[in-house]
C-alpha cells in the first residue's frame, strides 16, 4: 500500500485534522515523509539495536502495556538529562506480530519490536539533535475571531516521519503503521469495511489536494 495514503491515515487521527485546509493536506503528508526518509538514509545499512549501543539507549521491558480506556502501548522513549531508554511492553509487542497478516507475510515478534525500536529511535534523535519535523512545519490556523487568530503544529507530521524512518532503515515493505490497523481489524476493533472506507477517503483527500496544487 501506498506510503501517501497510509500516512494521510495517520495524519487524519490529529486533533486539529479538521483545521487543516483541504488543498494543503499533501504539504503535511509528503514533507515528513520526505524527513523521515532522509534521516533514515543517513543510517542505511545500520542494524537499529547496534544504534541503539552506539547512542547509548537503554532498552527495558515494562509490564503488559494496557492502560487506561483501552489503550494498549507498545513502547515509549523516555528522554531526560540522565539519558535516554525506550520502554518495551513485551505481550503488547506479540499480540502486533500474531495480527501482522498482509499478503502472504507475518511479522515474527523480533521483527514486530525492531519497528518500535526504530521508530522511538527517530524520536530519540531528534531529542538529541534539538530537531523536530513538527516545529519545522507551518503552524495550521484552529482559531479566528475579530482579528484574533490562533495556530497549532501538527503533531502526527512526527509520527508520519518515524514511520518511514523504521520502514526505509528496516526495508519494511509498507508504512508500519498499517499494522496497527491490521491488529485493530484482527482484534476486532476495527471492521475490514471501515479500514477500507477509511483508505478510500484519504485517496480522496490526497487527489483533491494534489488538483488544488497543481492549478495553483
Amino acid at each position: 500500500m501506498d506510503d501517501r495514503i497510509l500516512a494521510a491515515c495517520e495524519l487524519s487521527n490529529d486533533l486539529i485534522f479538521q483545521k487543516i485546509p483541504k488543498d494543503r493536506l499533501a504539504y503535511y503528508i509528503d514533507v515528513p515523509l520526505a524527513a523521515g526518509r532522509k534521516a533514515a538514509g543517513r543510517f542505511a545499512g545500520e542494524n537499529i539495536r547496534a544504534l541503539y549501543k552506539k547512542y547509548e539507549i537503554e532498552i527495558r521491558e515494562a509490564g503488559s502495556g494496557k492502560g487506561g480506556y483501552g489503550v494498549v502501548l507498545r513502547g515509549q522513549a523516555v528522554m531526560d538529562a540522565k539519558g535516554c531508554s525506550v520502554e518495551i511492553y513485551r505481550d503488547s509487542i506479540e499480540a502486533l506480530a500474531k495480527h501482522s497478516r498482509w499478503k502472504d507475510t507475518v511479522l515474527t515478534c523480533e521483527q514486530a519490536l525492531e519497528i518500535h525500536l526504530a521508530h522511538e529511535f527517530f524520536h530519540i534523535l531528534e531529542y538529541l539533535e534539538n530537531s523536530s519535523v513538527v516545529k519545522e512545519m507551518e503552524p495550521v490556523q484552529t482559531f479566528s475571531f475579530f482579528g484574533l487568530r490562533r495556530f497549532s503544529q501538527v503533531q502526527r507530521c512526527g509520527e508520519i516521519a518515524a514511520h518511514v524512518f523504521a520502514k526505509e532503515l528496516l526495508k519494511l515493505p509498507v508504512l508500519p503503521n498499517l499494522y496497527d490497523y491490521l491488529y485493530l481489524i484482527g482484534t476486532g476493533k476495527m471492521t475490514p469495511l471501515a479500514f477500507d472506507d477509511m483508505v478510500d477517503i484519504q485517496k480522496g483527500n490526497i487527489a483533491f489536494s494534489e488538483k488544488n496544487v497543481m492549478m495553483n
